[in-house]
């Protein structure tokens, strides 16, 4: 079993939004259960670096930390606090925005973790899938108002 970080998710999408319009969600980190798929509720602990989503799927429940954001890079980190329902350890996810063209944005969401007790890439296929579903219900969003 590894200790060293494995990248096993990384999602790259386009949506025909501008980046001021994407990053506001994004950076809103108590706010997933308005767009990211199968999440019932979210709500948040703290505030900036170092606040705590509780984040339901269903009957499941994680726990996700912030543990950076730059407004001015458009990218944030969290980690997914132990004890969790994930297969691996360490488990850390990025979101980071570009702004291409005037009214578009690249969202590459990704994650890394060590110690998987699964292979990397069958956890990776479900992670990106969660993504995928998620950016879509981002842009969905984004498209009513």
């Amino acid at each position: 079993m590894t200790t060293t970080p494995v990248t096993y998710a990384d999602v790259r999408a386009v949506i025909d939004h501008p980046v001021e319009r994407v990053w506001p969600l994004i950076a809103d980190f108590g706010g997933l259960s308005a767009w990211a798929a199968g999440v019932t509720g979210c709500t948040l602990e703290g505030e900036g670096p170092g606040a705590v989503r509780r984040v339901a799927l269903g009957d499941r429940v994680a726990h996700e930390r912030l543990e950076a954001i730059d407004p001015a890079r458009h990218w944030l980190r969290y980690h997914i606090v132990p004890p969790h329902a994930m297969p691996a350890d360490d488990v850390y996810s990025d979101i980071f925005l570009t702004s291409i063209e005037k009214n578009r944005t690249e969202i590459r969401w990704s994650s890394e973790a060590s110690g998987f007790g699964i292979p990397p890439e069958q956890l990776g296929a479900r992670i990106e899938g969660f993504y995928g579903k998620s950016i879509e219900g981002l842009r969905r969003l984004l498209d009513r108002g």
